[in-house]
């Protein structure tokens, strides 16, 4: 990598001493005591507070307030990520030694999924201490399945930095270790539509389509076949009893074409 590439890639401005001193005064404030309190509940020591801020601070509040970039969970977003990622694959190594490598990916696919983080967010009311531009807020942000999930991922990496891997580990399984023996067993059921949806939006911020290519049969008894749509290429189709069923089908054609997760039936061994 090039001097001049390796540069592009570091923020042009440093912190600013204003926006330093705005964070040291939340930290002083309200901010602190609800921060311990959030701690508390997961039962995680919090050793920096300001790591902690971060991680629960979007781009949107940054932005709104002429913060510096790096004070929002961006960065921790994606150490985070990769944070799940390790814990999970680990897990799964170790308590399903029968798991095969395509399973082990498979697994970790589901779990890691926007739709699953942001349940978790929501049972930890990670939105309530989530700081939001006002517009960001106004629209329903706090509630919001990727805003939570993103926040979730830079709240692991915040725990990682300052507490150590013990516990951000500590911290993945207490919220996910039920999931992953759910999808071993074969108790989690997926929406193959939704989990296809966030895997575009996430990816190339579009949504996919679903057309009906032909019906047939009398009324009591229609069969529909449908094409998911993603950019004018057709990825998947499928044939059902009614529309919903048949997009589905589609859907899940397309996200094994992708290899982006697969059903894992309860008697199928992976």
């Amino acid at each position: 990598m090039s001097h001049s590439l390796f540069e592009n890639l570091l923020p042009k401005k440093k912190i600013r001493t204003a926006d330093r001193a705005r964070v040291q005064l939340d930290m002083e404030s309200v901010r602190l005591k609800q921060l311990r309190q959030f701690s508390k509940t997961l039962k995680i020591p919090m050793s920096d507070p300001k790591l902690w801020n971060d991680a629960l601070t979007h781009k949107s509040y940054t932005h709104e307030r002429k913060m510096s970039p790096e004070l929002n969970n961006e960065k921790l977003e994606f150490l985070g990520d990769s944070v799940l990622g390790l814990v999970i694959s680990e897990h799964v190594f170790d308590s399903y030694p029968e798991a095969t490598e395509g399973g082990l990916s498979k697994v970790k696919s589901v779990i890691v999924s926007a739709q699953v983080l942001s349940e978790k967010a929501k049972l930890i009311h990670l939105g309530d201490y989530l700081l939001l531009g006002k517009g960001e807020e106004k629209s329903g942000g706090k509630n919001r399945p990727s805003l939570l999930a993103d926040a979730l991922e830079a709240l692991i990496g915040a725990v990682y930095l300052s507490n150590g891997l013990t516990a951000a580990r500590k911290l993945v399984l207490q919220l996910l270790k039920e999931d992953v023996d759910n999808v071993f067993t074969g108790r989690m059921e997926k929406d193959y539509k939704t989990l296809l949806q966030e895997h575009f939006q996430k990816t190339q911020k579009i949504a996919p389509h679903y057309d009906i290519v032909r019906e047939w049969g009398p009324d009591h008894n229609r069969n529909f076949e449908t094409a998911c749509v993603v950019n004018g290429k057709t990825l998947g189709t499928g044939v059902g009893k009614s529309k919903k069923e048949a997009e589905q089908l589609a859907a899940h054609e397309a996200i094994e074409k992708l290899q982006i997760v697969v059903s894992i039936p309860s008697d199928h061994k992976i």
